[in-house]
């Protein structure tokens, strides 16, 4: 056996020195292709961890929007409250005489002067008074006597007080009311055409501002929060390598000589991290409840300013048109598209959306609530490497773009389109499907429109807000502003 193992000798190093070269090749192998499928895992992780955070910022998008319409809601209502007017005109139609009834009967009894607005019933019942069946035509002093008798026409049959009317009827006077009467509720009707209109593209306008606002803020300050995230893991993982080196052979004998020979120690610095990543949470959360903040002068100051700008671009449009005047759904949206264009014509109206000074910023903060410090007082550090007006410089570059330009265009179409389906739906204006559009006056057309603006600015959930959110026009644009991260880690 020896001798055969010497005589072999060679042979079975060969064999030997082959078969400890393909087991040293395997492991080689082995470590390399775990290696590559801990990279494939740690990226397919680091995807799952990027989209939840994003999809995660969708979310807390549509709840910040919603928490903040009621406010916006309330004050666009307050100022404009359309059903005011229409309770004025009740008001007057309840002290109007014998003689403004029989006028409005004889009108009615004609069919020929009377306008047919049958759509304020819903009106008036959300305000808690009585349904009107008939409204005046449009606001000339020649019609006047018309619309206040066709209000009183409504109120006679539902007191059902069929001997006055009849009364009424027999003796027609030559002149049913004053010059001054007749000019009162021209105004009125004008305010209300006006009035309704103009809450209408201020709605639409406030919320795809707020809308869009909000995601961006929001966008911004969860990719903050992102990178921030993806450093701190980073600084875990060079902790763990220096760890694992501190418990290497080499460097533990190193750590014995040192203490051998009494070599002072690198000290820990554990705490100091702790404290370091402490510090920049909190400034991080300060600068986050500043930045959102900051919304509060849209939603009180910018979107004032943006619908004295729609209501001059409503009076310009609307001016010569009667309320008598039959439109169809497409002359409907070619006003709406007029008005739209007029209010663009004017100026972006991005420029109601934040402040455009120091002392603006300061003073909506502090009308905000958040005064107790101040806002540029603290300058960029280790702790907080981003800053307000970092914040405010990417937002106002962002929002003076073309991408968000043709967004928040978009977004108004699209709300405008939902606007003219909703007087498509059943029961409602247009009837949908016909071969040839239907034809309504213009004073049938302002309840629905003042319903829709009331509804989309209460209602909670908001459809509206909801649908512009989900548009893929308004994801793109999210996606985009949240891909910057790949420029800042």
């Amino acid at each position: 056996m020896i001798s055969y193992l010497e005589s072999h000798r060679n042979g079975l190093k060969k064999a030997a020195g082959i078969a400890g070269g393909l087991y040293l090749v395997r492991g080689y192998i082995h470590a390399r292709l775990e290696e590559v499928k801990e990279k494939i895992e740690e990226e397919r992780l680091a995807r799952d961890i990027l989209q939840r955070r994003y999809e995660q910022a969708q979310e807390d998008v549509g709840y910040t929007v919603m928490a903040l319409m009621s406010n916006l809601g309330e004050q666009i209502l307050e100022e404009m409250d359309v059903e005011a007017v229409i309770r004025e005109l009740q008001m007057m139609k309840n002290h109007g005489g014998s003689e403004s009834m029989s006028a409005s009967v004889s009108s009615s009894a004609s069919g020929s002067s009377a306008l047919s607005t049958s759509g304020l019933q819903g009106w008036v019942d959300t305000t808690g008074n009585k349904s009107l069946s008939q409204a005046g035509d449009s606001p000339s002093e020649e019609t006047s006597s018309v619309m206040s008798g066709s209000f009183i026409t409504n109120f006679s049959a539902t007191e059902s007080e069929p001997s006055s009317s009849s009364a009424s009827v027999a003796s027609l006077p030559s002149n049913s009311s004053d010059s001054t009467s007749s000019r009162t509720k021209a105004q009125l009707w004008n305010s209300v055409n006006i009035l309704t209109f103009t809450r209408t593209l201020t709605t639409i306008y406030s919320i795809s501002l707020l809308t869009l606002l909000t995601l961006t803020q929001l966008t911004i300050l969860a990719r903050i929060k992102y990178i921030h995230a993806i450093r701190h893991m980073s600084l875990e993982e060079d902790q763990a390598a220096a760890l694992e080196s501190e418990l290497g052979m080499s460097n533990m004998l190193l750590v014995a000589l040192k203490a051998r020979f009494d070599i002072p120690q690198q000290p820990e610095d554990e705490d100091i991290d702790i404290s370091i990543s402490s510090s920049s949470r909190l400034a991080f959360e300060t600068l986050s409840a500043d930045y959102l903040t900051l919304s509060y002068y849209l939603l009180h100051i910018g979107w004032k300013d943006l619908s004295t700008r729609i209501r001059s671009a409503v009076e310009e449009v609307l001016e010569g048109v009667s309320l008598k005047t039959r439109l169809s759904k497409s002359d409907v949206h070619r006003l709406l598209k007029d008005m739209i264009s007029r209010v663009t014509a004017e100026g972006s109206p991005t420029a109601s959306m934040l402040p455009t000074s120091e002392d603006m910023v300061r003073s909506v903060l502090v009308l905000g609530g958040r005064d107790d410090h101040d806002p540029y007082s603290a300058s960029k550090s280790a702790d907080s490497p981003t800053s307000l007006d970092d914040l405010l410089s990417e937002t106002s570059s962002l929002l003076s773009s073309y991408h968000f330009t043709e967004v928040l265009d978009s977004c108004v179409e699209w709300a405008v389109d939902s606007l003219l389906e909703s007087l498509e739906a059943e029961g409602r204006i247009f009837a949908p499907g016909d071969t040839e559009p239907s034809r309504v006056r213009l004073a049938s057309i302002l309840p629905p429109l003042a319903s829709w603006s009331r509804t989309s600015l209460l209602a909670l959930p908001s459809e509206l807000v909801d649908g512009l959110l989900a548009k893929n026009n308004t994801r793109t644009f999210s996606a985009w502003v949240w891909a910057k991260f790949e420029l800042e880690v």
